[in-house]
């Protein structure tokens, strides 16, 4: 017994592995009926919220609740359409039952027979002719809702698996692009790490230089000249800057590898903050190169915002 408990308590603790899902996807699927064949096509795109729209046949807009509650929370965000389609060819039942309406049949050729007496007008009544007339043939449906929707049903819990595992394989192809594009901006930040230090000892060359041609004197005050290169480094020091992105880059890669919920918002979130430091890198960067490296970064959080909007 303690052994049964200790692996049932293992198992409670599991938790929910990963996994990046598209917001855009397809599924269908078909199921055989004796009424006919049902088909559920599940069709989903990007949107903030979920927005769940069911395309029923015959009218069953009492089933669209029903369909709706097959997603369960499956799916989280975007807009899904359901439609659902029955093909009754080669099926001998069918969900509708078809009456004559004998008193509206008797009230029809009635009147006819009056109106022939009438102005004289000689002619058979045909019972085809009668039957095309309106309110003659009525078509009933009592219960067939509940006769057709453990099909339906079926058919949809079906294409939904369908739907989520092209939502999965298309999240495994953003999710690499994404980290594709974080290793860029990786690799552009240690650049830029690289080039803030070569330009503060530019800036103290140039500096010299200036002032050496300005005064003509071949030798300078070097303390004046440290605290002017002091002030430079000061006002363009981006250190705390670049911290702040590769510690925004970490965690959306760790968002990547083990976020179960929200995805999406939460990786759109840590991309406003990415750009937000990139953006200050710019104002303050002393040097073209880093002001290069920015713009190609700003580039790519560009793209992964894109990329981002897709993720549910």
């Amino acid at each position: 017994m303690g052994i049964k408990n200790e692996g049932r308590k293992s198992s409670s603790k599991r938790t929910k592995k990963a996994c990046i899902r598209s917001m855009t996807g397809f599924g269908k699927a078909s199921a055989e009926t004796p009424y006919g064949t049902v088909t559920a096509e599940i069709k989903t795109l990007n949107h903030k919220n979920l927005s769940v729209n069911c395309l029923p046949f015959d009218n069953f807009f009492l089933m669209e609740e029903r369909l709706k509650d097959v997603f369960g929370n499956k799916i989280v965000r975007g807009k899904a359409v359901i439609r659902v389609i029955l093909n009754p060819a080669g099926h001998k039942r069918s969900l509708k039952k078809v009456r004559i309406n004998e008193e509206v049949v008797r009230e029809y050729v009635a009147g006819t027979k009056k109106v022939q007496k009438r102005v004289a007008v000689k002619g058979e009544i045909r019972i085809s002719d009668v039957l095309s007339l309106p309110g003659v043939i009525e078509q009933t449906s009592e219960k067939k809702e509940e006769k057709i929707w453990p099909h339906i049903k079926r058919a949809a819990e079906e294409a939904l698996r369908d739907l989520m595992r092209y939502r999965e394989k298309e999240g495994a192809k953003l999710s690499k692009e994404l980290s594709g594009r974080l290793n860029k901006i990786d690799s552009r930040l240690k650049g830029i790490k690289k080039h803030e230090k070569e330009s503060v000892k530019a800036y103290r060359d140039k500096l010299a230089d200036r002032i050496v041609k300005a005064t003509g004197k071949k030798t300078i005050d070097k303390i004046n000249l440290e605290e002017e290169v002091a002030l430079f480094a000061r006002n363009c020091d981006i250190a705390e800057e670049i911290c702040r992105l590769s510690s925004h880059i970490g965690a959306y890669r760790d968002v990547l590898k083990t976020a179960t919920t929200d995805v999406g918002k939460k990786l759109d979130f840590i991309a406003q903050e990415m750009h937000r430091e990139a953006n200050t890198i710019g104002s303050k960067a002393g040097d073209y190169r880093i002001s290069n490296a920015v713009i190609e970064i700003k580039s790519e959080i560009e793209k992964i915002r894109e990329q981002g909007k897709n993720i549910e």
